[in-house]
């Protein structure tokens, strides 16, 4: 059963690279040129999300593709990771070892014989952070002189689009905006960028993958920039600006979504935004004390971290720990940090 998907990064992001049009231009573009040309790019196909560890829940928007080797023919998997935490996630290599294993595992159910295709993994990160997590699985594992050879490297290839200078976010118009979109949705210049943004889908071609990549578009920048970032008022104006002065198609979205449409959307949005806020901040029975570190953990490790420090939390009943704890958050440097401390005062 496809995993529901309540975030609006993750709809975003599958609604883009749920393409495979382009997701193969993405991923021709930002692998290293060594592994792009030994791919045959014409034979790329979306396989079924059953490979991946139910278990494995952080990260709903798994991207599973196949494609074969340009020489032989021979099957290989690229495997498309979307992390959006505002947090670096110290384990993902861990996952994704456990993300190759279960594809393997269900390559051999499915009758497959002789050599286990290549996995080549790929993070798509836009955080607000630099990515600091080790690039090799290898290094994640204590050092013990004269047995690394059993040890797996399993390196996975980083995008981290918040670093990529504009000129270097290129692509036809789909994923231009998409890139665009996730490197500033963080952003405090979110409002000054957007209408330029916004300009390039003149060039989007009239039909319905368009329009409903526009839609798709214009929903995500209502529910995910904060009010902060990006008012009703400068969205409606840029959408208003940049989609009015292109094709008749162009122009009767931004009127169906400005003048029709607007309200609904952005009211739903925020009213989504809200409801996950309440999900992920707030739980019936927990004490003021414990939503507000709940909130404190969500905005400094992200809502996976949150989800797991629920449990731990309805344990602790002392309020002086429960202070402690909020000050000992200050000293974690990632989200496992502060789970092993979480976990020690529970236990």
């Amino acid at each position: 059963m496809a995993t529901e998907l309540n975030n609006p990064h993750d709809r975003f992001f599958k609604a883009t690279f749920g393409r495979a049009e382009v997701a193969a231009e993405f991923l021709q573009r930002y692998l290293p040129p060594e592994v792009a040309v030994a791919l045959d790019w014409t034979t790329l196909r979306a396989e079924k999300d059953a490979f991946l560890d139910p278990q494995l829940t952080q990260h709903p928007t798994d991207l599973l593709y196949a494609v074969n080797l340009r020489r032989g023919g021979e099957p290989a998997y690229v495997h498309l990771l979307f992390e959006h935490k505002s947090y670096v996630e110290s384990r993902i290599n861990l996952d994704l070892l456990r993300y190759r294993v279960r594809i393997w595992e269900q390559w051999l159910k499915d009758g497959n014989s002789g050599p286990l295709p290549v996995i080549v993994p790929v993070v798509f990160y836009h955080g607000a952070d630099r990515w600091t997590a080790k690039r090799q699985f290898a290094e994640t594992v204590a050092e013990a002189p004269g047995l690394q050879q059993y040890v797996p490297t399993c390196e996975y290839h980083l995008v981290d689009v918040s670093r990529y200078p504009d000129e270097a976010l290129r692509g036809a118009v789909i994923l231009h905006v998409a890139l665009l979109t996730f490197k500033y949705i963080f952003r405090e210049e979110l409002g000054e960028r957007l209408p330029g943004i916004l300009r390039l889908l003149r060039e989007l071609e009239e039909g319905s993958s368009g329009l409903d990549f526009i839609r798709s578009l214009l929903r995500y920048l209502a529910q995910a920039a904060g009010t902060d970032r990006l008012s009703e008022t400068t969205l409606r104006q840029a959408v208003t600006q940049a989609l009015s002065g292109g094709e008749k198609t162009m122009m009767t979205i931004a009127e169906q979504w400005v003048q029709e449409g607007w309200q609904k959307g952005w009211l739903e949005g925020r009213q989504e935004g809200r409801q996950e806020g309440r999900q992920e901040g707030r739980h019936e029975g927990l004490s003021s004390e414990r939503q507000l570190l709940l909130r404190l953990v969500r905005k400094q490790f992200g809502a996976a971290v949150m989800e797991r420090s629920r449990a731990l939390l309805e344990i602790i009943e002392d309020s002086a720990v429960l202070e402690e704890l909020g000050e000992g958050m200050l000293d974690c440097a990632d989200g496992e940090a502060w789970l092993a401390l979480l976990a020690r005062q529970a236990c």
